[in-house]
């Protein structure tokens, strides 16, 4: 049995059950349901710790429990409904004990987030949003706006400026090695134009063909960016669930899944270093410059 079963979780007030997946604070041993803790990103009774509280089975204002004989031939049935709706409440989802039953708000996205369904791409809701690790709100939405249909057609845009104003810093920051590597070649065809051919970068038409040349590459990356990561996700959420040795609905699934997506700092500031290095190598091989590191 779970020693934490019938126990009162301080954020959503819902009971734990025997299958509750329960973290403790640290500091003040008071337990919760991990997306609970998650979600807030602290203990609940972070406000007590200071005047020194520790859990001792109980939180501060749970009520003590209420034992008395029935009154009136009506409090049988009325205590029976009560009962069946403690047992009720013990199974209620702490997303919706925390932000109610309209779908709409809060309350919509986290429905998303959570949804184990495996939709048409071959992956769920849920999986994709443990893939993404970070800014959750932005990518369930686009997310959601490419698995969707709207009047029989997908859609393919959504803008992220990011991906177009950090190319390809970005792309390589989530991982999309091989679209950072296209991205970069992308917006480093300027530079070569202008280090092989600078008579023709003389030229004002030339010169606005090249400025028209760089907005319509980032308007492009920041509009499809999204989608060719979502389809990059896809991919790689379908070939580690194919290699993922275990319930493939656990806690230890998602987690192993958000680490596998989670970005990383370290290829963007390599791929950003290798960029330089090539526009160094481009600017040298063109008489530019004598030291192909000048740049870095």
């Amino acid at each position: 049995m779970n020693r934490f079963e019938n126990k009162l979780c301080p954020i959503c007030r819902a009971r734990f059950n025997d299958k509750a997946d329960v973290v403790v604070c640290p500091i003040c041993g008071t337990p919760h349901h991990r997306t609970c803790y998650e979600i807030r990103g602290k203990c609940g009774l972070e406000n007590l710790h200071e005047s020194g509280f520790v859990w001792n089975g109980k939180l501060p204002d749970e009520p003590e429990p209420v034992f008395s004989q029935p009154q009136n031939p009506y409090e049988n049935t009325q205590t029976a409904q009560n009962t069946e709706n403690s047992q009720n409440a013990e199974n209620v989802d702490p997303m919706s004990a925390m932000f109610g039953d309209a779908d709409d708000g809060f309350n919509g996205f986290f429905k998303k987030i959570q949804d184990p369904a495996i939709g048409e791409d071959g992956v769920s809701m849920k999986e994709l949003a443990s893939y993404a690790a970070s800014s959750s709100f932005h990518y369930v939405a686009a997310f959601d706006i490419f698995r969707s249909n709207y009047s029989g057609k997908k859609r393919r845009v959504y803008f992220n400026f990011a991906s177009g104003f950090l190319a390809p810093a970005f792309q390589f920051y989530r991982k999309m090695d091989i679209f950072g590597i296209i991205s970069a070649i992308a917006v480093l065809v300027p530079v070569a134009i202008a280090a092989y051919f600078p008579m023709m970068i003389q030229n004002s038409g030339m010169s606005y063909l090249l400025s028209f040349y760089n907005i319509i590459v980032l308007v492009f990356l920041s509009a499809f960016g999204d989608y060719f990561y979502y389809k990059h996700a896809v991919k790689n959420i379908i070939k580690f669930r194919g290699s993922f040795e275990g319930d493939t609905q656990s806690d230890e699934y998602y987690a192993a899944l958000a680490e596998k997506g989670r970005p990383s700092f370290l290829r963007a500031i390599i791929g950003c270093l290798a960029v330089m290095l090539l526009v160094s190598m481009i600017l040298w091989l063109t008489g530019f410059y004598s030291n192909p590191t000048t740049l870095i």
